[in-house]
């Protein structure tokens, strides 16, 4: 994982040469509260079709992405962070406890939640 500043990421040729067959990209537009999430399998974005996945329409105790689909593994660490964490009422915060779980991206919670990352890259190689 990278703090993104403009032009210092790789792109996924590049990731692709180092044997990086997933990445998940996370931005946020703090003025209009848009959190979007680019999920790339094998040089293919996992979407259910959908394109650019906002996260501004889960909601607690529905499943944001069709059952069956790519996305479901989602879904069902969405339902687990919901079981898990009946503390929380952000959905958004639920959406990024499930995101940890899936991916193990252990995302920096502090500096999220004081706005202090601008962005951040995940990659996995196929090991």
């Amino acid at each position: 994982m990278y703090h993104e500043i403009p032009g210092s990421e790789p792109g996924l040729e590049a990731l692709a040469r180092l044997g990086v067959t997933e990445t998940v990209n996370l931005s946020a537009i703090s003025a209009k509260a848009i959190y979007t999430f680019d999920y790339v399998r094998d040089g293919r974005g996992i979407d259910d079709d959908w394109g650019t996945l906002e996260l501004i329409w889960y909601d607690r105790g529905r499943t944001p992405y069709f059952r069956g689909g790519q996305l479901d593994f989602l879904n069902q660490a969405i339902r687990r962070a919901e079981l898990d964490h009946p503390e929380l009422t952000s959905e958004f915060e639920l959406y990024f406890h499930a995101l940890d779980d899936a991916f193990g991206l252990q995302l920096p919670r502090q500096e999220v939640q004081e706005g202090a990352v601008r962005a951040a890259q995940w990659a996995r190689r196929n090991s």
